[in-house]
């Protein structure tokens, strides 16, 4: 990778390690800070051929305008909307429409952009955490567990990219990710014992 690229790159970590810990706090803040985050990523991956993930990142911001907008004042169900637990028929359905959506975007993406890295992993990446998103925007308290799995996936993508900077940081963001699961958990316990007393 350019050494051009080693100085937004490390501020798009910066910015996205400080979005999660926020996330991870259940504070609405995290969303305009992801936000910019995902804007600056997008340079990184684009001009670093992983055109999957500089792609996800404009899909990406499209998903934390509507998260910052879902966590707001300005939804009128927002009182509605506590840490809960996914369930069954949503589980589902995420899952089926995860499978179809990474069959599809492979088959275009391999079109479109024939110079890609590693589209198969590139593309997988892509899918799982737009779903980790939105499951992350609906306080869906398993978020965590699958931003876990695509950031251990991401770690070694990144190596092979010499994205040591980015690589790094999605292995603490696996770790963060433990933590902001720990953290949900106790704002569930906390939430369904006080509607019990």
């Amino acid at each position: 990778m350019s050494i051009s690229l080693w100085i937004p790159e490390s501020v798009g970590a910066i910015l996205t390690v400080w979005c999660v810990y926020l996330a991870t706090q259940n504070k609405i803040i995290n969303w305009p800070i992801s936000i910019l985050a995902s804007i600056v990523y997008f340079y990184v991956f684009y001009q670093n051929h992983f055109f999957s993930d500089a792609y996800l990142q404009l899909v990406f911001v499209l998903f934390q305008l509507y998260g910052w907008w879902f966590w707001s004042k300005l939804n009128p169900s927002k009182q509605l909307q506590q840490i809960s637990k996914i369930d069954r028929k949503s589980r589902l359905f995420l899952a089926v429409i995860s499978v179809l959506l990474y069959g599809i975007w492979l088959h275009f993406y391999k079109i479109i952009n024939p110079t890609a890295r590693i589209p198969e992993i590139d593309s997988l990446t892509t899918i799982i955490s737009l779903t980790a998103l939105y499951m992350q925007a609906q306080r869906w308290i398993e978020n965590w567990i699958i931003w876990v799995i695509v950031d251990i996936i991401y770690v070694p993508m990144y190596i092979s990219g010499e994205q040591y900077i980015t690589a790094f940081l999605y292995g603490f963001l696996a770790i963060m990710a433990i933590y902001g699961h720990k953290e949900w958990q106790k704002q569930l316990t906390l939430y369904h014992s006080s509607n019990k007393a």
